[in-house]
């Protein structure tokens, strides 16, 4: 069977699957810490949305005959991503109906999750506080949450032992959210690997700074609600796991900037006016939605050279590599064939005609004896009388 796979397609599928094994790698980091914090509760449930997430993405492929870039991956990504942003206390049916909607809503209907407009883990979560508030933000401790602490206008705190304890995830949280040094690694492991993905990152973390500075929600400090919005709740999450996803962000660099800062600014309104404890993955819902219009935004001088410079280019033809055996076999022809060459041509062809036939010719004379040795050069073509 020929392969018909271009360089190109090879190309986007490898950069596919290194970047889903890059999350795959982070949402690890984050289940062993919530393994060590919620103990064997937390492996199960993630197990329980793995397989849910693996079902229906084989089911997909085999109904609509469709095969995802990353096979292995893809599903452990979305089960791990969707089992992370929720309390190790909730019901294990919920794992199950979520990583279900992640699959069947935002997944199979676009083919790949690469092709989807949305994060099939933020549009699961959405839909699993719609549908059951108490139990996604009920974490069954005598503290309260930082998110709830912010919407109540509650400080958690002016010491430096309570700014420790939120950094290090002891604190009221969904499995993966609540170790802000973890994602801050994830964090700077993505500006590592792919610069160019964690732009609007960091754009949408400054928006989210200077909104925070800028009105803050407690009366401890500006500091102190700094440090409560982000490390508080699925925002830290999300700017990372989510906004870092390339299938959801502009094209170009200058839109992914503006993009993620304004994408902190939805989110931080949303936080202000929510009527939900945490509100931050509809923000982000929000912001993936929009993307395409940053792609219209104007273009800068800089880019607009760059298009110059590829139109002036032309582009290079694909080279096709052709056995000696093949060459061999192919007649020469010349380089142009003008009215001269197709005379010469012609004259040679028909010079060469009589000779062929007269060699058939003598092959008959000298195998069937049918022609007289006076009869011959005639026959021939020459004799004495000529």
């Amino acid at each position: 069977m020929t392969n018909t796979t271009t360089p190109q397609k090879k190309y986007e599928l490898t950069e596919t699957r290194k970047v889903t094994l890059d999350y795959v790698i982070m949402l690890s980091a984050l289940l062993i810490f919530a393994i060590s914090k919620n103990g064997v509760a937390a492996l199960t449930l993630s197990l329980v949305s793995i397989i849910t997430s693996t079902v229906f993405v084989r089911l997909g492929e085999k109904l609509l005959k469709i095969d995802f870039s990353s096979r292995f991956l893809t599903p452990i990504m979305i089960g791990l991503s969707v089992a992370l942003m929720l309390p190790a206390t909730a019901p294990w049916w919920i794992f199950v109906f979520t990583s279900a909607f992640a699959v069947l809503v935002c997944v199979l209907p676009f083919g790949s999750p690469e092709k989807s407009p949305f994060v099939p883990a933020s549009v699961a979560i959405c839909f699993a506080i719609l549908c059951w508030k108490e139990e996604v933000f009920n974490y069954q401790s005598a503290d309260a949450s930082i998110t709830e602490l912010l919407s109540q206008n509650i400080s958690m705190g002016d010491n430096v032992a309570s700014v420790f304890e939120v950094l290090i995830g002891n604190v009221p949280s969904a499995m993966g959210t609540g170790c802000s040094l973890i994602l801050l690694g994830a964090l700077v492991f993505i500006a590592i690997r792919r610069p160019k993905d964690s732009v609007p990152v960091f754009t949408f973390l400054l928006a989210v700074i200077v909104m925070s500075v800028l009105f803050p929600r407690v009366g401890t400090g500006r500091f102190i609600s700094l440090i409560m919005e982000l490390c508080g709740g699925m925002l830290l999450f999300g700017a990372v796991f989510f906004i870092s996803t390339p299938s959801v962000m502009p094209q170009r660099p200058l839109a992914r900037a503006v993009w993620g800062f304004t994408g902190g600014i939805i989110c931080m309104i949303i936080r202000y006016i929510g009527a939900v404890e945490e509100s931050a993955c509809f923000g982000i819902l929000i912001t993936c939605a929009i993307s395409d219009f940053f792609d219209k935004l104007p273009l800068t001088k800089k880019e607009k050279s760059q298009i110059v410079v590829e139109e002036i280019v032309t582009p290079e033809l694909p080279i096709t590599v052709v056995p000696d055996e093949v060459l061999e076999e192919i007649p020469d022809i010349p380089e142009e064939i003008t009215e001269e060459t197709t005379e010469e041509i012609i004259e040679d062809s028909v010079e060469e005609t009589p000779v062929q036939e007269a060699e058939s010719l003598e092959e008959v004379i000298s195998e069937e004896n049918t022609v007289t040795e006076q009869q011959a050069p005639f026959a021939i073509g020459g004799g004495e009388d000529e």
